[in-house]
């Protein structure tokens, strides 16, 4: 990954060395020299045809269509085999696009009433489409419109006859810089000579995001400007940790990212030394460590880094990948029954779908919203479309016969959501029953605790589900009314808080009085230093990107929980979250000056 060729040519790199911040989107670092993609199709001209010839232009559309969707359908096939069905399923719904009436249609229909050529006609298409989803509030649907434009250009491209390269035919180490990445462009990268890439616009549910975390490719998105302010063959750093791009370093930099990546690589195979064992404080109090995914290929990584089951699993990525398209009852229901014997004896908590309301498609929906964190999402949205839903839930419950599953609903704000689900659990259990289908008929049905109404009445909610799971993200956001990503009130996002430790805590007390589970999924559960007060708090289930697992569990057996104990009811006294994090901080060098972390503990 790491380039020789790079070292030297920085030395006499002609220009200065430059930073430009975006977003890491898959971690890792790489190094290596830049290749500017500017991608460009032949002139589109518009070209008024007679009435005669109107048939022919719409058989040579048609004929390109076809070429597009067997071009599509191989490459489903081909990635499928190569990294998993759940990716390959991105290029299906890629074809599914191309036979959609809002797309294939729409050309016909410009061909015939305006009687121009097909790539006009497919050309003005392509911008309607786009124009239409950049329109939206919705982060998720404006990412859609590099799903159109890889189809569109697909289809321009059979219809122009123009050969196709694609960038798996750069022979030498390089770091593609793009103003945008297709799917296409990704799933065709090698992992070598390519070894990491940076773009100016995306987003981190865009399908390309997705397949370059799968890849293990070091990916940095939404850097303005990138392609002009770089040129071909200078020296780039790919930092997807810190989602920073940095150009002509010196050597000494270069020295400095490689020693990183050692010292990256040395601490994860010391952590992974403690990978089968318990993690237990020093005074023997059992912490259960779980991850998060959203693919079922990510489970080899769970299983990697020591997870003992899944908290958290995002069902949200089969309909993405299905988009504009809903997934199939049997398509819910493979997935599932993978994950369940993949995990036996292990549970798997699976969470229904948690898109907002805006991320469905329009058809769906039917209806735009102006506020939609505070709109049709999570369980409401589902319940709402209920057709929807009976096709997930009754996949989950048929995915239950074949291992261990939890069901978790999102966004659940009080006692009545609650009982009406269940209630609709126990008519589809009925139908099954009908229909001679098993199931497991002691099935969990938890909730996720991250709208402040629902903490507050912890203990209420806690006599009628399984199981709670914190998703400290969201309810951190609706405690502290901020968002996280907007830049003039991010610096009020405080996991600290002495509001939300209170909203916490309480959850957990509510869990243990009534008897059930009380994890958390949030990302508050991967970092060491808030894992010593959650521990003092009672918390004993935490779930994580698995690569962070193997840190916590070191911090689980290097601690007391009677130590932890101590400094989560001093914190809770204290005021402000910039007082409970000094607090922690000292507690934490007094108890171990040598570091938190310890191997050998």
């Amino acid at each position: 990954m790491l380039t020789d060729p790079a070292t030297k040519h920085a030395a006499h790199s002609r220009n200065a060395i430059r930073t430009y911040k975006g977003i890491g989107v898959s971690p890792g670092i790489a190094i290596g020299r830049a290749v500017i993609i500017e991608k460009r199709v032949a002139s589109i001209y518009r070209v008024p045809i007679r009435d005669e010839e109107v048939e022919g232009e719409v058989n040579r559309f048609l004929e390109a269509l076809e070429k597009t969707k067997d071009e599509l359908h191989e490459l489903k096939q081909r990635v499928s085999r190569s990294m998993g069905d759940e990716y390959g399923s991105i290029f299906e719904a890629h074809a599914m696009i191309v036979g959609d009436a809002s797309f294939a249609d729409k050309v016909l229909q410009k061909i015939e009433e305006e009687q121009v050529n097909a790539e006009w006609a497919m050309s003005e298409v392509q911008e309607e489409l786009q124009a239409r989803f950049l329109s939206f509030d919705d982060e998720y649907l404006r990412e859609r419109v590099a799903d159109v434009k890889d189809v569109a250009e697909r289809v321009l491209v059979n219809l122009q006859g123009i050969a196709h390269h694609d960038l798996s035919e750069i022979k030498h180490d390089v770091i593609i810089l793009a103003d945008d990445l297709t799917p296409s462009d990704t799933v065709h990268f090698n992992r070598r000579p390519i070894v990491g890439f940076a773009t100016e616009t995306g987003g981190r549910t865009s399908h390309t995001s997705i397949i370059a975390k799968s890849m293990f490719m070091p990916a940095v998105i939404g850097v303005p400007r990138l392609t002009k302010m770089i040129d071909n063959d200078e020296v780039v750093i790919i930092d997807g940790y810190e989602g920073t791009v940095v150009v002509n370093p010196t050597e000494a930099m270069i020295s400095e990212y490689v020693s990183r990546v050692s010292r990256h690589e040395e601490q994860e195979r010391e952590l992974l030394q403690n990978r089968d064992l318990a993690a237990m404080t020093k005074d023997e109090r059992r912490i259960s460590l779980q991850a998060n995914i959203e693919l079922v290929e990510e489970l080899k990584d769970a299983i990697k880094f020591g997870a003992e089951g899944i908290g958290l699993y995002r069902s949200e990525f089969l309909y993405i990948a299905k988009s504009p398209l809903l997934p199939s009852e049997e398509e819910h229901f493979e997935l599932y029954k993978k994950l369940a014997e993949a995990l036996a004896p292990n549970w798997c908590v699976i969470r229904t779908f948690d898109l907002g309301g805006k991320k469905l498609a329009r058809e769906v929906m039917g209806s735009k919203e102006d506020n939609p964190v505070l709109g049709l999402r999570g369980l409401r949205l589902c319940m709402k479309h209920r057709d929807m839903f009976r096709t997930q839930l009754r996949a989950l419950l048929r995915a239950s016969a074949f291992g261990h599953i939890k069901i978790m609903f999102p966004l659940v704000s009080g006692v009545q959501e609650l009982r009406q689900v269940k209630t609709l659990v126990r008519e589809l259990k009925a139908d099954l029953d009908r229909e001679g289908i098993a199931y497991d008929p002691e099935l969990k049905i938890g909730i996720m605790i991250e709208v402040p109404s629902a903490a507050v009445i912890a203990d209420i909610l806690a006599t009628e589900a399984d199981f709670f799971a914190i998703g400290t993200n969201d309810l951190i956001q609706y405690s502290l009314a901020i968002d996280r990503s907007n830049e003039n009130v991010s610096y009020l996002y405080e996991p600290l808080h002495p509001a939300l430790l209170r909203l916490v805590k309480g959850v957990i007390d509510a869990g243990k009085k009534a008897g059930i589970p009380v994890s958390m999924c949030g990302e508050m559960a991967s970092d060491p230093l808030y894992a010593i007060i959650l521990i003092g708090l009672g918390l004993e289930n935490f779930s994580m990107n698995p690569s962070s697992i193997p840190i916590i569990k070191n911090v689980v057996r290097s601690v007391r929980y009677k130590d932890c104990r101590r400094i989560a009811d001093v914190a809770m006294t204290k005021k402000t979250a910039q007082e409970i994090e000094e607090f922690i901080i000292e507690s934490v060098a007094m108890r171990f000056p040598e570091g938190l972390v310890n191997k050998n503990s």
